[in-house]
């Protein structure tokens, strides 16, 4: 009888260290944390973080010295957004002009310029407008607008683009309006007096507007000025 006692005490004794180790097993895979990874919003892209144990992290996201269980990790993933805001019609003011654009559209500028000082000199000096000239200058300006136009390449030369073409029509609505005057022979008070010219708004206005944008393009830089409204 004490001889079994015995026996049953050794065996008692050996199995209790294996349940203990059972029991702590069982406990640190019931600890195991689990990371879901956030879906993806639309218009992203994902960069994904080193990754690091969940049980020995230290506060940069690297295991420390001796950590237990390295294959329990964490996935971190950040979203990044791509979508990128356009550039308003205010904020491209300043910003510079493509150098091909702004070469062509300064051929452009400097004959409306000469068209204006031709006209101008031609009323000074009391010589008949030309009315062939003055059309072969128009078509002249039409062309090297068209080139102009060619050239665009971003959002500042479309704008200074419309800038030009609304010039244009300035220039031709005010020698349009001269030519169809001189037929009528009702430019006698341009021709006997300078003062006339000089006083008219328009022609003013059309020579400033010519002449900022002439600095304009020499800038390479979208501006705007009252001159060109």
């Amino acid at each position: 009888m004490r001889a079994r006692l015995t026996i049953a005490l050794l065996i008692t004794g050996a199995l209790l260290p294996w349940a203990v180790a059972q029991e702590n097993t069982s406990a640190q895979n019931t600890n195991t944390a689990t990371t879901c990874v956030p879906q993806q919003p639309p218009g992203s892209r994902a960069i994904r973080q080193a990754q690091a144990p969940l049980e020995s992290r230290d506060v940069e996201g690297y295991p420390q010295p001796g950590s237990r269980n390295p294959e329990n990790t964490i996935v971190v993933d950040v979203w990044s957004s791509t979508t990128s805001t356009p550039v308003t019609a205010n904020e491209a003011e300043g910003v510079k002009l493509s150098p091909d654009f702004a070469a062509s559209a300064l051929t452009a500028t400097f004959r409306m310029q000469a068209t204006e000082r031709k006209i101008a000199n031609s009323i000074r000096r009391g010589f008949p407008l030309g009315e062939f000239w003055i059309q072969n200058d128009l078509e002249g300006i039409d062309e090297s607008l068209r080139v102009a136009a060619l050239s665009v390449t971003n959002e500042s030369d479309r704008q200074a683009l419309q800038q030009l073409e609304n010039q244009n029509s300035r220039l031709r609505q005010w020698s349009d309006w001269l030519m169809d005057a001189n037929r009528n022979l009702r430019l006698g008070d341009y021709f006997m007096s300078e003062s006339v010219l000089e006083n008219d708004e328009r022609f003013q206005n059309t020579v400033a507007c010519t002449k900022f944008l002439v600095s304009m393009l020499a800038s390479r830089r979208l501006k705007e000025d009252s001159s060109c409204p």
